[in-house]
């Protein structure tokens, strides 16, 4: 009986090296992508590492196997207005073109990592989850219009026979380098910024979002979409929770929403001089002050987790770039 195979997208980043390491405990067949500048994160003859030129590139063809399963967990986080153009490529039109490509090679699942900033939000008690409406006034990032309207494609492709499943996940916490992904928030308070925002922050510990995603491949859900959320807190809190495992003092000053966008302004013009890359933007200063709280109950109840607490997730995420020297 040959092992299932899998095509996996965005396996140098923060939740692809996770998603690897489960795949592997699970015995596929894997094929992951990799861009020519990417460092390879796990070396085993166990992974086959393809190199990623275009998003036009149709490894279907150039595999020498059926692939069972793809897992697009390949995807460009930025909230910068400059690189908007690149974000609905990458997002986008990679996801239309990798989807069509499945449908066509007779994919058994198509597994898209969305994110919480694609979903509706038109809520009047801030409570959020996967029927929630959306809305033409509600603010979204170049990065949430992004995924939600390469979500809109699946969905279409879904009708003519590719089975997806979406998983939209909140912040993802687990280690990387210090300036990609929520990293940077490790970072910020590790360079003991003494500034905080109202609001709230939804998390979850990366190794939760990559055992739902082998739960996934394995079930006989599809066409379904889920929110993968562990909970919510205060950016105060949740940033004292970082300085305390770090051993650095908690960011004290609370700041209105018009202060955070002078702060961003401020800060891109520093970046520039600096050459290091702002944690503020005027997109992420726009979303200062969100009280909206994801709701997973469909997630835990078909996938049967118990997340780990935030607690834990902050420490081992601590622990490892310590060790990497990114802390």
């Amino acid at each position: 009986m040959r092992q299932k195979s899998v095509l996996i997208t965005g396996a140098t980043g923060l939740l692809g090296k996770q998603i690897l390491l489960e795949l592997l405990a699970h015995d596929y067949t894997i094929y992951a992508l990799k861009r020519a500048d990417s460092t390879i994160p796990l070396k085993t003859e166990k992974i086959h590492w393809l190199e990623l030129k275009s998003i036009q590139d149709n490894f279907f063809q150039q595999i020498p196997e059926q692939i069972d399963f793809v897992i697009h967990a390949g995807a460009m986080v930025s909230y910068k207005k400059s690189d908007k153009e690149k974000i609905f490529k990458i997002n986008t039109d990679w996801t239309h073109n990798l989807a069509t490509q499945a449908k066509k090679a007779g994919v058994k699942k198509f597994i898209f990592i969305s994110s919480i900033s694609a979903l509706g939000k038109n809520s009047s008690n801030y409570k959020i989850d996967e029927n929630t409406p959306k809305s033409k006034d509600e603010f979204l990032s170049n990065y949430g219009k992004s995924k939600r309207k390469a979500e809109a494609i699946l969905w279409a492709l879904s009708k003519e026979g590719l089975p997806i499943i979406i998983l939209n996940p909140s912040v993802i916490i687990g280690p990387a380098k210090r300036y990609q992904s929520s990293t940077q928030l490790f970072g910020y308070v590790a360079d003991q910024k003494p500034f905080y925002t109202s609001g709230i922050i939804n998390y979850i510990d990366v190794r939760d979002v990559a055992e739902i995603v082998i739960q996934s491949l394995e079930s006989n859900i599809y066409n379904e979409q889920f929110i993968l959320n562990a909970g919510s807190i205060s950016y105060q809190d949740f940033f004292g929770t970082i300085a305390e495992k770090l051993k650095v003092k908690t960011p004290k000053i609370g700041v209105p929403k018009f202060m955070v966008m002078f702060g961003a302004i401020l800060e891109n013009f520093l970046s520039k001089i600096t050459g290091k890359p702002a944690t503020l933007t005027m997109e992420t200063a726009k979303m200062a002050g969100n009280k909206n709280m994801y709701l997973a109950d469909k997630a835990e109840n078909t996938f049967n987790i118990r997340h780990k607490a935030l607690e834990e997730s902050v420490e081992w995420t601590v622990l490892e770039m310590q060790k990497t020297g990114e802390l």
